[in-house]
């Protein structure tokens, strides 16, 4: 789920960040961007955006410190996911056991046993697995609807996510069209 959140608090503007004809808004904008894009928090999510940042009262200056510290309200793009949220994404790897799929920032992995609703062969010449029955292939590259069932929080890479394509209307896309088609959709 894409979220915006919206934050009051003081940044640090160490001298050599201010350039002449630069506003003090353009300057803590680009500050910003440097400190929040990219960054992940398990209650919050990996903030994808810095949307508008401006200052909004007097900066201070403490006693041997260079810096100009200013209250600044800032918005923020967040993506957190959910367990059970229907999102697409785009095959970016294949291994023996399962799929890597990119989810705009994040990653999530679907096992193998998770691929389709029939066994499948893993496919090292066009990195990708085959049903066994259906010869269905999918490969690095195919863009895919997953149901998110499990979401680890922590570690370095902040969230794991675990998920499916097993259940109806999910899997490759031109899978779905076939599904939609036949039910008279």
């Amino acid at each position: 789920m894409y979220l915006i959140y919206e934050f009051d608090e003081w940044i640090d503007v160490p001298p050599t960040a201010i350039t002449e004809g630069a506003s003090l808004d353009e300057v803590v904008k680009s500050l910003l961007r440097e400190r929040v894009e990219g960054y992940g928090d398990p209650e919050l999510g990996i903030f994808i955006a810095l949307i508008d940042a401006r200052v909004i009262g007097d900066g201070v200056f403490l006693p041997y410190d260079p810096d100009i510290y200013l209250p600044v309200r800032y918005r923020v793009l967040s993506y957190k996911p959910e367990p059970l949220e229907v999102v697409k994404g785009k095959v970016k790897d294949a291994k023996e056991y399962g799929l890597y799929v990119t989810l705009g920032p994040l990653d999530g992995f679907v096992y193998r046993d998770q691929i389709m609703d029939e066994k499948v062969e893993y496919d090292p010449g066009n990195v990708g697995f085959r049903g066994v029955d259906s010869k269905r292939m999918i490969r690095v590259g195919d863009l895919v609807r997953a149901r998110i069932t499990q979401i680890g929080k922590g570690g370095p890479k902040i969230f794991r996510i675990g998920m499916t394509m097993r259940q109806p209307y999910l899997g490759k896309e031109e899978w779905i069209k076939e599904e939609a088609s036949k039910s008279g959709q």
